[in-house]
């Protein structure tokens, strides 16, 4: 029987609050009235940041197409090169220019990998940033000032390359790209910045092609000018040699004909020894002999001969070799070729030369979640109100004790 008041008592005071609360409530209504429009008025001033993911994507096959000439030539040099090498003589030259290592085919990783390096630089962003006016002026002292903070926010942007799972290769999924990732608040404007970038890139990566293109080039020529000179100089080298050495034996042959002349040794007494066979005779001349044994008469033509000799070069030995290596590198017209080709690929006027586009239209915008705060401004509000009305009840109930 004791404990039934007590019971009763907290019954009492539970409707008791319970109908507080509810007299209180448009209050309590009030109070979250209040909570929301301070927060929705904070979220309107405040500045909407988001996080843009956009993607990079190489060109695709019918793009690439139109370096097909210039990649099937050096596809064909390159076979020639390892498949039917051949030396020439002594300097063991190849026919055709070695470009391997020096030109390269154009394929679409190799143009992409080219165009993410330039973005990974960051200058084409930061012009991109300044042009578009992602940063006011007004807000920063001096220009330094300003280009500094255009060099942060521009660091800020993340070029990520595609992750890429071993099960997502297995099922073959739709394939990833690298992403440039930056965290803005104007939309527009970053949109601009991408078609800008994407632009400027691209007109980048010609250039840079190009350049590295003409320095290959000029060191070819150079190296095909230089083996030309070294191939000059060993024929000059031969004949210089080719008259020395004529020198000499003409010094050497005439000597032994005075030996033969001085002994009466007209003809040839050198020991033949002929050894018969079915199919031919053979010769076995002592050559340990001297050579004035062999007559003043012979030595002495052979002098007149070497004398008379109009045609010099079919006497030394590899002056041919070296004179068709000379010819073939001469005539050969691989680097003119190379030069060709790319010029009808990439040195004509074409607008429209890309070798990878970043897909601005398609970006997507993260915004931050605004719901949180909103349900969290709701609470506070009931927690407000219903302390509120709790307290100001408690404040008039003295109040109304006194009076009665």
């Amino acid at each position: 029987m004791v404990k039934n008041p007590k019971i009763d008592n907290d019954e009492i005071n539970l409707i008791e609050l319970m109908c507080t609360l509810w007299k209180g409530k448009w209050k309590i209504a009030v109070a979250v009235i209040i909570s929301l429009i301070l927060v929705i008025s904070y979220q309107s001033i405040k500045t909407k940041n988001f996080t843009a993911v956009t993607e990079i994507k190489p060109i695709g096959d019918l793009e690439l197409n139109k370096f097909f000439e210039y990649n099937n030539l050096i596809a064909t040099i390159t076979k020639t090169n390892t498949g039917t090498n051949t030396g020439t003589g002594a300097i063991g030259t190849s026919v055709r220019v070695n470009i391997e290592g020096k030109i390269n085919k154009f394929t679409s990783l190799r143009l992409l990998s080219i165009y993410i390096n330039l973005l990974n630089d960051k200058s084409v962003f930061e012009d991109a940033i300044r042009k578009f006016n992602l940063l006011e002026t007004s807000q920063y002292n001096n220009e330094q000032e300003y280009s500094e903070a255009i060099i942060r926010l521009a660091s800020s942007i993340k070029i990520l390359s595609p992750a890429v799972s071993a099960d997502e290769k297995k099922r073959n999924l739709e394939a990833s790209y690298h992403t440039i990732n930056f965290t803005h608040h104007d939309a527009e404007k970053w949109k601009s910045v991408l078609t800008h970038v994407d632009e400027i890139a691209n007109k980048l990566v010609k250039k840079t092609i190009i350049e590295e293109f003409n320095n290959n080039i000029t060191f070819l020529k150079n190296n095909r000018k230089y083996e030309l000179e070294d191939i000059s100089t060993r024929i000059n080298n031969q004949l210089i040699d080719y008259e020395r050495e004529t020198s000499d034996q003409i010094a050497y042959l005439e000597e032994q004909s005075e030996i033969a002349k001085k002994l009466g040794i007209a003809k040839n007494t050198i020991e033949v020894q002929t050894f018969g066979n079915q199919n031919a005779l053979l010769s076995n001349v002592q050559t340990d002999s001297p050579f004035y044994l062999r007559g003043y008469e012979a030595i002495d033509k052979e002098i007149e001969l070497i004398q008379l000799r109009k045609n010099k070069k079919a006497f030394i030995k590899g002056y041919f070799e070296l004179e068709k290596t000379k010819r073939a590198i001469e005539q050969d017209q691989t680097i003119e070729r190379l030069e060709l080709a790319f010029q009808s690929n990439l040195l004509t006027d074409k607008n429209d030369f890309f070798v990878a586009s970043i897909n601005a239209i398609a970006t997507k915008f993260e915004y931050n979640d605004n719901k949180k705060m909103l349900i969290l401004a709701i609470v506070a509000g009931l927690m407000v109100g219903i302390f509120y009305v709790l307290i100001s009840n408690a404040l008039q109930s003295p109040r109304v004790s006194k009076k009665n």
